[in-house]
């Protein structure tokens, strides 16, 4: 029996369930209110049409969790004898549903896991014989998940597509998707061929094939800190003033998260459904550099407190701590490799700066124990649900670090993934790519 024909005898068996956990499914940095249909086509209403001329090109950067991800397989040595032992052909596994029914969910930690060399800062398949590509390509960031039934709470970019489709923007040729693969830690970006390498190609590319024109990067959540780092390390002043027209950061994840700690140091099924089980997902988040890369950054947060057991009060500084008692050795080698690699500083391009605040926030929280063992009291802060406001308005001092100018605005209630279909800055990005405005009435 192929893998394919045994997921669809699981789905048929527990279709029902499925249907009352898909809503519970989502992890909090993904999940969102679904659009109204009315007010989608409302908004794409109110857009005007651009000349060509006044579009600059399009580049749309991912964020943490944010691009698929699609695997091949061959095990030399099947670790569990119900998965099947070679995949017949690429099977997303980020995000499908399927693969979290019992028994499939042990396939797919295997699949996606990561092994990690210190030492040459590459990462590995957990699991010999394991390929994972991105998918590329404007169809493939519309959503995470490309099963219909699950697209209101996998939205991704798909409203700013249709938004500049509205506007004269072709996808694929002046709408240009950036997704990389977030599992991986910064430290791999530098590689030859790696994430930098295939980003300043996508923009340069972008640039000449639309008459040489600057680009705009539109980019969400930990996909910032990915431009930040690519701005300041991997390309120079000159290139930036010839390629890059603006940035658009939106939910900008500058200086770590308090949920990032806690979802290493904890067992959660960080909001999935209980019947996953928390040792599955806390396993393979351990193994992520891009998780800790999102840890909050210890020079900046300074004395702030994020976790307290009855000995002692931890703070960023004391991540390494915290870590070794909660014997996370794999996670610890992991900080140490990325910790020096957060970016906090003013990229010197033109910055539009758009968050959320006033939405309780989970940033702190206290043990019972001193091995960070079970689930800890949670308290809140103001953020955008999934990031703290303090990480968020970075850029607020970028005004007075560098020359180009910095629009900051923050929104209350906008949650951390909903900005990708809020109204306003749906239009806003529309304006700074074509210098239109909508309809005066919307």
């Amino acid at each position: 029996m192929t893998c394919l024909r045994r997921r669809a005898i699981i789905e048929t068996l527990f279709i029902l369930s499925m249907a009352t956990a898909v809503i519970g499914f989502i992890p909090s940095f993904r999940r969102q209110a679904s659009l109204d249909p009315r007010e989608r086509e409302r908004l794409l209403k109110s857009i005007e049409p651009a000349e060509e001329e006044q579009m600059s090109p399009v580049v749309l950067v991912t964020a943490l969790c944010g691009a698929q991800l699609w695997a091949q397989w061959d095990f030399k040595e099947n670790p569990h004898f119900w998965c099947h032992k070679k995949s017949e052909v690429w099977q997303q596994v980020w995000l499908n549903l399927l693969w979290f029914l019992p028994l499939e969910r042990e396939c797919w930690r295997d699949i996606v896991k990561l092994r990690y060399n210190s030492s040459t800062h590459q990462y590995y398949p957990w699991v010999p014989g394991v390929i994972i590509s991105v998918g590329n390509g404007t169809e493939h960031i519309r959503y995470i998940d490309q099963d219909y039934l699950t697209h209101s709470e996998t939205y991704e970019y798909d409203m700013i597509i249709d938004a500049l489709k509205q506007a004269g923007y072709t996808p694929d040729k002046n709408i240009i998707a950036f997704p990389f693969d977030w599992r991986l830690g910064p430290d791999a970006y530098f590689l030859d061929g790696g994430v930098f390498d295939v980003y300043q190609s996508s923009i340069e590319k972008a640039y000449s094939n639309n008459g040489n024109k600057p680009v705009v990067i539109v980019a969400e959540s930990m996909g910032n800190a990915v431009t930040n780092l690519f701005l300041h390390h991997h390309v120079n002043q000159t290139w930036k003033d010839k390629y890059i027209k603006s940035l658009v950061s939106l939910s900008g994840i500058y200086a770590g998260t308090g949920i990032a700690l806690y979802s290493t140091v904890t067992e959660t099924t960080y909001d999935l459904p209980e019947i996953i089980g928390k040792e599955l997902i806390t396993d393979v988040l351990r193994t992520l550099g891009g998780i800790a890369w999102l840890y909050p950054d210890a020079e900046y947060w300074g004395d702030a407190v994020f976790m307290t057991t009855p000995a002692a009060n931890y703070t960023a500084r004391d991540i390494p701590t915290i870590l070794t008692k909660a014997k996370l050795p794999h996670s610890l080698e992991l900080y140490n490799g990325v910790k020096n690699l957060t970016v906090r500083t003013a990229p010197n391009v033109t910055v539009y700066c758009y968050y959320g605040e006033d939405i309780k926030t989970s940033n702190y929280f206290v043990y019972d124990n001193d091995q960070f063992q079970g689930d800890p009291q949670v308290f809140t802060t103001s953020g955008d649900g999934s990031v703290p406001l303090h990480s968020l308005e970075v850029c607020k001092s970028w005004i007075t670090q560098q020359s180009k100018p910095v629009y900051t605005k923050s929104m209350t209630n906008v949650t951390h993934q909903g900005i990708l279909h809020n109204h306003y800055i749906i239009r806003q990005i529309v304006s700074i790519a074509t210098g239109n405005v909508t309809k005066s009435e919307y």
